[in-house]
């Protein structure tokens, strides 16, 4: 059991936010695809405990080991200690603050590059590893309540946890699961607090009618911009689609005659997208491929992390990217295509079928933690993207058709600790690095 806390001052945060990023949070009483829905309410929710544990693992890294124990308690041994900040639980406040999100994911082997299939026990047949995920999409709102129990041994606490709050600002912090597919991004719309002097009479007295107090009651909190744990890189490529990109949805959500047989991925605003895990897969691929080449495969698991391996959890991140307008892709009608016999030659009868596909102007964002040589993961990163560039490596599905190539205009590398930066213009053929970030970069691969 932990000690009795010794505060005289409690202070209040209210936050208020939306998903910037599609959002996954597990269920262990469902399916693992399906988001968590609270028991009484059937709206999603982010459990407390999750929100704790992702402050606590930011303070840690942030702050000495002391100083985490002492904020957010220690639960074991003789000396255990209460902790002096509690969360209360993330809720979508009405049904009309969320949206969710089906989308279809495959397990892919990792020697064949093709999806993962087992025997289906009982039987001579195999079966695909396909599931669907779900997900609170972006733009989703929810709000949570944070509650700090001071005293004058602690008096940093206040600023501290301010700080925490600006990393969730900065994307420095990610909520729930799926977070190398890009989901878990937070954006901060207001924060306001409310300190109660537990020496005072009438602060006690407001205390004790806290969840009645108007919102007037509350100061608002400017954040600052910064936050002590930036990423250690953050690469932006811009371009276009060369012609027409599928990373295909599931249809039957909204079926008709019309419907075609194979839609694009799309976002809860009905944006076309190329989901964060789809151009994870693409380049991952790519980024083994140049590994092995260079004898450097152990930059694989440093970047993508392992199960049980040394590096646990890897250290980069793709964001969903939004392709063209949603107002032009609508107009686009749907494209033909037929099978055909592979022993004939010619078509196969009653096999033809319509696929629509999306078109337009595109911005993809990987982002790369400070962990786990993260040089070498930006390196190798930039060497995939330069065979995305060159026509080596489409997204999506219809490679032999053409199909997912983009027209790269820049890549863009930036370090946010050293604000040093490199922009590749490939329309241009020119690399603008007065630092040599990119030959820096390159270097950190033959190393050992």
């Amino acid at each position: 059991m932990g000690c009795m806390l010794n505060y005289d001052k409690i202070v209040k945060y209210h936050v208020e936010a939306a998903c910037a990023q599609p959002l996954h949070i597990g269920n262990a009483v469902g399916s693992k695809d399906e988001v968590l829905i609270h028991p009484i309410d059937r709206i999603p929710f982010i459990q407390a405990s999750g929100i704790a544990g992702i402050f606590r693992q930011y303070y840690r890294n942030s702050y000495d080991d002391g100083k985490t124990e002492t904020l957010f308690g220690k639960s074991l041994g003789e000396d255990a200690e209460s902790s002096r900040i509690r969360f209360t639980d993330g809720i979508f406040t009405s049904r009309d603050c969320f949206q969710l999100e089906l989308r279809p994911r495959v397990s892919i082997d990792p020697v064949t590059g093709t999806n993962r299939s087992s025997m289906i026990k009982g039987t001579g047949y195999r079966a695909g590893h396909k599931f669907n995920m779900e997900y609170i999409s972006a733009g989703s709102e929810f709000n949570f309540d944070i509650y700090l129990y001071l005293n004058d041994k602690i008096k940093e606490a206040e600023r501290e946890l301010e700080d925490m709050i600006v990393a969730v600002k900065n994307h420095s912090l990610q909520f729930g699961g799926q977070k190398s597919n890009g989901c878990g991004y937070v954006d901060i719309k207001s924060l306001r607090k409310i300190s109660f002097d537990m020496k005072k009479k009438s602060d006690r007295e407001l205390w004790y009618r806290e969840h009645t107090l108007k919102k007037e009651a509350y100061t608002t909190v400017e954040l600052s911009t910064e936050s002590r744990l930036e990423k250690a890189f953050v690469i932006i490529l811009t371009g276009k689609t060369e012609n027409a990109l599928l990373v295909k949805g599931i249809s039957s959500l909204e079926y008709h005659e019309k419907t075609p047989d194979a839609v694009p991925m799309m976002n809860g605003q009905g944006e076309y997208i190329i989901p964060g895990s789809s151009f994870k897969g693409a380049i991952r691929s790519q980024m083994e491929k140049i590994a092995r080449y260079l004898h450097c495969d152990d930059v694989i698991e440093e970047t993508f992390g392992s199960i049980g391996g040394e590096n646990g959890i890897g250290n980069i991140s793709f964001c969903d990217t939004v392709i063209g307008t949603k107002e032009d892709n609508d107009k686009v009608d749907p494209s033909y295509r037929i099978h055909i016999d592979k022993f004939t030659g010619g078509v196969m009868s009653g096999s033809l079928f319509d696929e629509k596909n999306s078109y337009g102007n595109l911005m993809l964002r990987i982002s790369i933690a400070d962990r786990n040589h993260p040089k070498r993961s930006c390196a190798l990163l930039l060497l995939a993207l330069r065979d995305l560039a060159a026509g080596a490596l489409n997204l999506g599905s219809g490679f032999s058709v053409g199909k997912g190539f983009i027209d790269v205009d820049t890549i863009r590398i930036t370090c946010p600790k050293s604000e040093r930066e490199a922009v590749i213009q490939y329309h241009n053929n020119e690399v603008l690095d007065e630092t040599c970030l990119v030959e820096e970069l390159l270097a950190s691969l033959q190393r050992g």
